[in-house]
Order: C-alpha cells, then structure tokens, then sequence
C-alpha cells in the first residue's frame, strides 16, 4: 500500500508545467516499454478531454525507455524514470504521493479513448452513485471486453485459464452497472478515496491488485460501477495465459487473495446477500 515518507532517492523525475490552481484530475499511467503505445493515448486525451485540468504522471519503469515528451497544453506533466522497474502496485501509489488533482484516475498505457470520458465518469461520483467508476471497455472491432466482474473464485480463475471463460461479453443494459471489480485498465475515484484505502497492496505482483482494491472498498461500503455511455478501447494483451513469469506472478496473486482475509470477508459478504 502507499508508502510515507519523501520520495525514493534512486528515483529521477522530469518536472514541467506546473500552474498554480490544482488540476481537477491526476492520470496515473505506467510504460513498461509502451512508449509507441503513450503517443496515442496522450492524442486521444488531448482530443477530448480539457488538457489544461489535467495532470499527467507517466513512471517509465524500464528506466530510460520513453521518448521525450511535449508538456504543451497539459495542466501539468511529469515523468518519472525508474532506477529499477518496480510492480504496478508501487508505481501507482508512487505517483499519488505527486497527485494534485482532485480526482485520481489509473490508465493503461495500451488504451485510447473513443469520446469525450472524463466529464461523464465525474458526474457519476459527484453525484454519489459511485465511489468508483470506468467505462465500458472495448477491444479494436468494438467488442466489449471482460474488464468487469464479480468476486473471483478459485475455480472460477481456472476455468478462465483453461479457455473456458471468454475475454468479451455482452454488454449491460444499465446505463450505470454496479459490479464487484472493475480491471485496472481504467479507474477513476476521488483523490481522497484512493488514499482513505490506502492505496494499492504492494504485496502483489502485476495481478489481482485491481481485485483487491476494488474488495477493500466493497466492504467499506463503497460502490464499484461502469458507465454503459461511454466506451474506452484498449488492445489487450493477456500476458498471462502465456506460460512464463507472467503465469508465475498471475498464479502468486491468486493464491495470495484467495488465502485473505479480505477475501474471507467478501465471501461471506456474499453469502449473506445471497
């Protein structure tokens, strides 16, 4: 979880604009390589949504990776480069602590947005019918992805493994579909509900911090939603169901969550409201 504390000295930062009112939204987007990928992604930011309320931290996790950057029309920019790459859990709870925004919102580096997403997903939480919300999420052909679903189980995680859970699904009717997790692919909250949960668990590694997240704030009674109105799309890569580290970390994580007490909790959360 987020750490106290100044920041890391084995940490360099690139440091732009900066104005003196806050920015109303912080994005949080993380490059392990994905520096082809960032170009896109800021376009599509830049195309709809208000640069000038928006501060943009981009943690280059493979040190030196990432191309230069133009800071013009954004709110604020900063890239911070890693000495050594560091997990996901980390990287996003180190570029809280130089949050200003009043919202806080966690990107993947691999998505674009499709239409104006910012101003809709605000409203949602000022208005309190979420405490966290995202956008339907679509791959390049339209389809919906999976980026939002119930409590996992254990046998449930292996069905998805062995191919017997697709990665698209039908999308919900609900203009507004509460769920029990939404994927870390996109995620936006209040600044100060991020830190009231403390931020994400640094004890996982790549997997399953999403799931913890959104578990956490369930059983503080916060609500996890998705905005049918609005669609995001992201090119998938699924890592994981590839044999290698990746299947190693995925496998950790779970084994990690499932023998939680947060967990525990959920589970019978769910069995009483069953």
């Amino acid at each position: 979880m987020i750490e106290p504390g100044p920041p890391k000295a084995d940490r360099s930062a690139d440091s732009v604009t900066k104005d003196s009112a806050s920015p109303l939204v912080t994005i949080s987007v993380i490059s392990h390589g994905d520096g082809r990928r960032l170009q896109p992604l800021l376009a599509s930011l830049a195309k709809y949504e208000d640069a000038g309320r928006v501060q943009i931290i981009v943690t280059d996790n493979m040190g030196r990776d990432l191309p230069e950057i133009s800071v013009h029309g954004w709110h604020s920019l900063r890239v911070i480069r890693n000495a050594a790459p560091r997990g996901y859990a980390r990287n996003h709870n180190e570029s809280f602590r130089q949050a200003q925004g009043t919202y806080f919102c966690i990107l993947n580096p691999d998505v674009e947005l499709l239409e104006p997403t910012m101003e809709a997903l605000l409203a949602i939480l000022q208005a309190g019918s979420a405490d966290i919300v995202a956008p339907l999420v679509v791959d390049p052909e339209g389809q919906v992805q999976d980026s939002f679903r119930r409590l996992p189980t254990p046998w449930g995680l292996v069905g998805r493994w062995v191919g017997r859970s697709p990665g698209r699904v039908e999308a919900p009717t609900a203009q507004l579909e509460y769920v029990d997790w939404i994927a870390g692919i996109f995620m936006l909250m209040r600044s100060k509900t991020f830190s009231v949960l403390g931020g994400f668990d640094q004890a996982y590694r790549l997997y399953f911090e999403d799931v913890d997240l959104c578990t956490r704030a369930r059983l503080m009674g916060l609500r996890i939603a998705v905005s049918t109105r609005t669609r995001l799309q992201h090119d998938a890569q699924r890592s994981s169901r590839r044999l290698g580290r990746h299947l190693t970390w995925h496998v950790q994580s779970a084994v990690r969550f499932f023998s939680s007490d947060v967990y525990r909790r959920a589970r019978r959360m769910a069995d009483y409201h069953a």
